[in-house]
Formats: structure tokens, C-alpha cells, sequence
């Protein structure tokens, strides 16, 4: 090898390894506007702290890009991103916040060309208050729900190629004591929302455990998009007092109303 040709490798290697560690360094504050821009500007992170692999932010959740409500998740959330397999397209990840629940949710992050996959490696669940569903627009914002949510996902394995996703595993969501500023009916009810993914199709049932404002129905998903189909009603005693509300959630139709999205 001639001395001109060892002199190019050496800066080759110089210029690769000066971009490395640049890489290795980037700011938190990359991850919060790649992290806007994936969701259309409806997560955000503030008040970001160090690095795009090993980090803390503020987590807002808003409408979209032309929203004006927006609303910060408790706590503070805090991230490693572990880059040990990285040459194999695989990184390791860990996301804690206190305030939501007790164990850190672990994901594990492969890609190809083509193809990435997001597979869970613990169950995880937790607890949040209903009104950061705020943050996120209508129909929340007029809603204006309070209540706890438990949430608990186990075996979650999501797989994107040519545009088509495959899920598999099981999440459960309660809403408890769930109150409305549009009703003065409180609580309305405790629900439950389980989701369950079986490779190229999912499957979505909500359900009511208790209360005067009676919810049901049936989702499904075929790879690209959901559709939603339930009924909402009232106990009779309650009828007049829901009338408004019910109109908000769906389509008259006779005793109920259709609810479809």
C-alpha cells in the first residue's frame, strides 16, 4: 500500500471516527424533535437533559401541530438507550418514570432494511389520571375527563414491513370513577378496554364494570387501520340526565346511541 493510500485511510478513519463520537454526544434535545416530528406534533419533550441515548425530558402530549392545549405527563421521564448490539441493527431500551409506575418499561429495538420490530421484554403496567388525555385534542379537550387509568401491557411485539404491521400481545386499560365537566352525573362509571394482537389482525372490546353510563363495543384492526363499533345508553333513572352527553358520544338510534369510528 502506497503512503498516499495509508495517508487517505488514516483520514478516512479520522472523519468516521470524529462523526462516532458526535453521534455517541447528540443532544436529548434530537430525540424530543424526532419524536415531534414521528407523532405529527402530538408528543413532545421539554426541559430535555442529556444525550439522545441516555436522557431525561418533561413529556407533553398536545393536539397536533396547530393545537393550542397541551398537557405535561407526571414525573419525569428518563431513558437509556443501550448500544451494545448495535451492529447487529438492534439497541436495548429503558424508560422510567416514577411517577407512573414502579418498574421501568424495557423494549428491545431491531431494524433491516425495509423491516423494524419493537418487542417488549417485561410486562409492564401503571397509572396515570385521565386528564393528560387533554393534551391531545378533541374530543378530549370538550370532554374533560377525570379519572385514574390503570394500564398493563404484557407480551407487546410490534413488526412493520412494506408498510404493513403485525401485533401481538395483550393490553388492558381501567378507567375508574370516570367524570365528565359535561355531566354533572358523577361518577359516570368504571370501563375497561382490553386489546388484544393476534399477528395481521387485532382485536379491541370496551366494556362497562359499573355505573349509570352504560359502554360497549368492538374494534378491529386489519394491519392499516382500526374500526370502532359500540352503543351507548343510560340507566333509566339516569336517562334525562346523560340525554346531552350520549348525543356527544354517537348516532341516536332508539334507546342508544351508535357509537363509530
Amino acid at each position: 500500500m502506497t503512503t498516499r493510500a495509508q495517508r487517505l485511510l488514516l483520514l478516512l478513519a479520522a472523519v468516521l471516527g470524529v462523526a462516532c463520537a458526535l453521534l455517541v454526544a447528540a443532544p436529548a434535545g434530537w430525540l424530543g424533535a424526532a419524536l415531534a416530528s414521528a407523532s405529527g406534533q402530538r408528543l413532545q419533550l421539554a426541559e430535555t437533559r442529556g444525550s439522545w441515548h441516555d436522557g431525561s425530558a418533561l413529556l407533553v402530549l398536545r393536539g397536533g401541530a396547530n393545537s393550542e392545549t397541551a398537557t405535561l405527563l407526571p414525573g419525569r421521564l428518563t431513558w437509556h438507550v443501550g448500544l451494545g448490539r448495535l451492529w447487529r441493527g438492534q439497541v436495548d431500551l429503558h424508560m422510567d418514570d416514577a411517577a407512573l409506575s414502579a418498574e421501568p418499561l424495557r423494549l428491545e429495538a431491531q431494524w433491516r432494511p425495509g423491516v423494524w420490530r419493537l418487542r417488549q421484554r417485561a410486562p409492564w403496567k401503571g397509572t396515570v389520571p385521565a386528564a393528560l388525555l387533554q393534551g391531545l385534542g378533541t374530543p378530549w379537550n370538550t370532554l374533560a375527563l377525570r379519572a385514574r387509568l390503570d394500564l398493563s401491557v404484557r407480551g407487546l411485539d410490534v413488526q412493520v414491513a412494506d408498510g404493513r404491521a403485525q401485533l401481538h400481545g395483550d393490553a388492558q386499560l381501567d378507567a375508574m370513577d370516570v367524570q365528565s365537566r359535561l355531566s354533572q352525573v358523577a361518577p359516570l362509571g368504571s370501563y375497561r378496554v382490553l386489546l388484544h394482537g393476534a399477528g395481521a389482525s387485532a382485536t379491541l372490546q370496551l366494556s362497562t364494570e359499573s355505573g349509570p353510563l352504560q359502554l360497549r363495543g368492538q374494534g378491529q384492526w386489519n394491519g392499516r387501520q382500526w374500526r370502532f363499533e359500540g352503543r351507548g345508553s343510560a340507566a333509566p333513572q339516569r336517562a334525562a340526565e346523560l340525554a346531552s352527553l350520549l348525543g356527544l358520544l354517537g348516532e341516536p338510534a332508539g334507546d342508544h346511541v351508535r357509537i363509530v369510528f
